[in-house]
């Protein structure tokens, strides 16, 4: 690959990165807000489930931090030199997860420190502790991403064999239980990964 594909492909990761969050901006295009929120919902659940909130409560700070975030957008400017956008979302899951919880009893020792005040939602500057949190649950999150965006490109019984492996279930009772051989197993194993490391390097250059 000479210098000018590599330019245009460094151009074009560019502007698929830019475009998923500057889409986001208008409030007026539901089909963005969507695609946002398909792909950063689960991230924002799975952080707020870390904090030790129950399912149903979980679910509910989701739509109220998915709501700050829909009206901060349109005045939101994302300059990468000041912070990360993964970070900025983790802080206000976290402020709003404690706000949440003011009314109804003592707040977690998971959310009791100030490291996720500030309700200013236009600074994405987080605490370090924020920071880490929000890059291990993104490292997570990742494959879980890739996963469900892959599995529409390969057949229901590959994805059931590379699930069965993720539970722990070993390649011989797999074989017997969707009657493969043993060979297919780690054939269909492996197609798997393989379409999922590309999604992964995908995702991390489009987010």
């Amino acid at each position: 690959m000479d210098a000018e594909q590599t330019t245009n492909r460094n151009a074009d990761a560019m502007i698929t990165r830019v475009s998923l969050i500057g889409k986001a901006k208008n409030q007026s295009d539901d089909c963005a807000w969507s695609e946002f929120v398909a792909y950063y919902r689960k991230y924002i659940y799975n952080i707020i489930r870390r904090m030790g909130l129950a399912h149903h409560d979980a679910d509910e700070v989701v739509q109220l931090t998915l709501l700050k975030i829909w009206n901060a957008m349109p005045s939101f400017d994302y300059a990468p030199s000041k912070g990360r956008f993964r970070g900025w979302i983790c802080r206000i899951a976290g402020n709003t997860a404690k706000n949440f919880l003011r009314d109804k009893g003592p707040v977690p020792m998971s959310l009791s420190s100030g490291e996720w005040d500030g309700e200013d939602l236009l600074d994405y500057s987080v605490e370090p502790e924020v920071e880490a949190l929000a890059r291990e649950e993104w490292e997570r999150y990742l494959p879980e991403l890739a996963l469900k965006n892959i599995s529409g490109k390969l057949d229901k019984k590959t994805i059931k064999v590379f699930t069965m492996f993720s539970n722990g279930i070993s390649a011989s009772d797999i074989a017997k239980r969707l009657e493969l051989s043993e060979n297919s197993v780690y054939v269909y194993k492996q197609r798997v990964i393989e379409k999922m490391t590309a999604e992964i390097a995908r995702l991390k250059n489009e987010f």
